[in-house]
C-alpha cells in the first residue's frame, strides 16, 4: 500500500497521510490503512477529509501537440475525458484547421474543458474561447482545469445553459459524476427521445445566445461547437441572429442520425450553411456534423475539408 500511495499521490499529499498516520494509534499496515480503516469506519470525519484532500490525481490528455493536464476525480474522466482527442479526432482537426488567430470560439457543452483547452493551447491564446457548461460538477472541473493549464485568462467559463428561451428552466442530471454527460435542459428526455428519471432536477439559468451576446456585449463567435445531448435545435434557434452574422463561419453539431439530423441540416441550410462533413461517434447512431457558411464557389474551393472518420 505504501508503494501504491507513493505512486499515485503527489509528495505533499503522501506526507499529509504520513502525518495523519502518526497521529493515530493503529499501525500503518497495507491491509488495514487506509482502505480497511475506511471500510470499518474507524477513521474520524476529519481524518477522512485529510485523506480526500491528499488525493489529487492529475493526468496528461492525449493531445500530441501540447501538454494538457486534467484533474481526475472519476472513472469517466480517466477513461473518456483523458482520451478526448482519440474520441473525436475530427473535432481536433476542425479546431486546428478552421480556426485562425483572432477568432472567437463558443464551446457549448464544454464538459471539463478538453476541446476548449485544445483551442487555447494550439493557438497559444490567440483564439478567445467561451466555454458553456451548466452541470455543476463539470463546471467545477472545467475551472480547475483552466487554472491547471494556465488558461484562465484565455478561456472564459460560463455556468449557464443555452437554448431557445431566456428564463430559469429545469436542468435534469443523468448522473452526479465529474465528467458525466447526457444531462438535459427542460424536459427529462434524452438524445434518443426517451424519458428518464433524473437523479437531480435543478433550476438553471438558460439564455438564448442572441440575448446573452446582446446583454453582455460578447463578441459574435466565428466558430461554435454544440454538444448538448438532445436540444441542439433549440440552441440553434436561440442563436438566430448570430447564425445570420457573416462573422460566424463554421459550426460543429453532435446529433442523432435520422430525423434529428434532417431537421438540423434543413435549419442550417435556411441560415446559409452547408454540410462540410460528418463523422460517426462511438455512441451508435450519433454523428458530429461540420457545417460551413455558403460562400462564393471560388472562395468555397479553398475552404478546408475535414476527412470523414468512420
Amino acid at each position: 500500500m505504501k508503494r501504491i500511495l507513493r505512486k499515485i499521490l503527489p509528495k505533499n499529499g503522501y506526507n499529509r497521510l504520513v502525518k495523519l498516520r502518526r497521529s493515530m494509534t493503529s499501525r500503518w499496515h497495507p491491509s488495514s490503512f487506509p482502505l480497511r480503516a475506511i471500510e470499518r469506519k474507524t477513521l474520524s470525519d476529519a481524518a477522512l477529509l485529510e485523506i480526500r484532500t491528499a488525493i489529487d490525481v492529475k493526468a496528461r490528455m492525449d493531445y500530441g501537440r501540447h501538454d494538457i493536464y486534467l484533474h481526475i476525480d472519476s472513472v469517466i474522466e480517466y477513461e473518456t475525458r483523458l482520451h478526448s482527442c482519440e474520441k473525436e479526432p475530427d473535432t481536433v482537426e476542425w479546431i486546428e484547421t478552421f480556426m485562425k488567430p483572432g477568432d472567437t470560439f463558443y464551446d457549448i457543452g464544454a464538459n471539463v474543458g478538453a476541446y476548449s483547452l485544445v483551442a487555447a493551447k494550439f493557438f497559444a491564446g490567440a483564439v478567445r474561447v467561451y466555454a458553456f457548461e451548466p452541470a455543476f460538477l463539470n463546471f467545477s472541473q472545467l475551472c480547475r482545469n483552466l487554472f491547471l493549464n494556465g488558461c484562465q485568462e484565455i478561456v472564459i467559463p460560463l455556468s449557464v445553459a443555452l437554448s431557445d428561451n431566456t428564463k430559469i428552466d429545469a436542468f435534469n442530471y443523468h448522473d452526479l459524476v465529474a465528467g458525466g454527460s447526457l444531462h438535459t435542459l427542460g424536459e427529462a428526455i434524452d438524445y434518443k427521445g426517451d424519458r428518464f428519471d433524473p437523479v437531480l432536477k435543478q433550476p438553471m439559468l438558460s439564455y438564448r445566445a442572441d440575448d446573452l451576446i446582446a446583454q453582455f456585449n460578447l463578441p459574435v463567435p466565428n466558430h461554435i461547437k454544440i454538444d448538448v445531448d438532445g436540444i441542439e435545435l433549440s440552441v440553434l434557434k436561440g442563436a438566430d441572429e448570430t447564425l445570420s452574422n457573416p462573422a460566424l463561419r463554421s459550426i460543429v453539431v453532435e446529433l442523432e442520425e435520422g430525423e434529428n439530423e434532417a431537421q438540423i441540416s434543413e435549419y442550417m441550410f435556411s441560415k446559409g450553411f452547408e454540410l462540410n462533413s460528418k463523422h460517426r461517434r462511438r455512441t451508435p447512431a450519433m454523428l458530429n456534423c461540420i457545417f460551413v457558411r455558403i460562400v462564393d464557389p471560388l472562395v468555397s474551393a479553398h475552404q478546408p475539408t475535414v476527412n470523414c472518420q468512420s
